[in-house]
């Protein structure tokens, strides 16, 4: 039997709290909003930040990102459980592809499990689907107009590599400054080429992944890419 220390117990509230806050929010701006879904996909990326806590692989797996595939999957539009379809939940995916946002989740469990003993890869990967391929899209759908393939905008693929690294450079932070995660960030410039240089891999990917599949191929590519590299 798995024992869940206070560090997984942490983890986990902290998690669910945050998912019902981004809930809550997308909520009360859906009348604010062309797309609230997207703002759910960026918003999400957030549980990042409590990763640091759990203690074992198989609760923050099992119990912090598995339930959410199960509980997307019943929110699509062929669920046979009306309450979830029909749910605010279940409106996100009238928005965009219907199974987008299981797929989002389907890498949150996959990474959390094989990654556990390296979260700050683990996160980075998360921060690349989540902060860097959600700006893309936000921004490209609205302010895109220099168009240099099918669905990708410059405005959409820089939005995509500001988004990754930003948000690299705010992971990089709160991991080794705030939680003192082992390892150490380095020195602030090697910091910064290292974000830019996996930023810009990001982009690429990016504007070569299908939309249909890239919940499940910028996070796992972008986390294969930085455990060869023995981040």
């Amino acid at each position: 039997m798995v024992e869940v220390t206070e560090g997984d117990m942490l983890g986990l509230v902290g998690v669910y709290c945050y998912v019902l806050a981004v809930i809550v929010i997308t909520v009360l701006l859906r009348d604010r909003m062309r797309n609230p879904r997207k703002l759910v996909h960026i918003l999400t990326g957030g549980i990042v930040f409590f990763w640091w806590s759990f203690d074992t692989a198989i609760i923050m797996a099992g119990l912090a990102a598995l339930p959410f595939v199960a509980l997307l999957l019943l929110a699509t539009p062929k669920s046979p459980v009306r309450f979830l379809r029909e749910s605010p939940l279940g409106v996100r995916f009238a928005e965009g592809h219907p199974y987008g946002l299981v797929m989002y989740a389907t890498s949150w469990t996959i990474i959390a499990y094989f990654m556990f003993d390296h979260l700050y890869a683990a996160s980075l990967a998360i921060a690349a689907m989540s902060f860097g391929d959600g700006m893309g899209e936000l921004v490209g759908r609205r302010f895109g107009r220099h168009v240099f393939m099918p669905h990708r905008s410059v405005e959409g693929s820089l939005a995509v590599l500001i988004g990754t690294l930003v948000s690299f450079l705010v992971v990089t932070w709160f991991y080794f400054d705030v939680v003192s995660y082992a390892g150490g960030g380095g020195p602030p410039e090697f910091v910064f080429a290292f974000a830019a240089a996996i930023a810009v891999l990001v982009t690429l990917l990016e504007a070569a992944t299908p939309g249909s599949v890239d919940n499940l191929v910028i996070p796992l590519s972008t986390a294969g890419l930085l455990l060869i590299m023995g981040v």
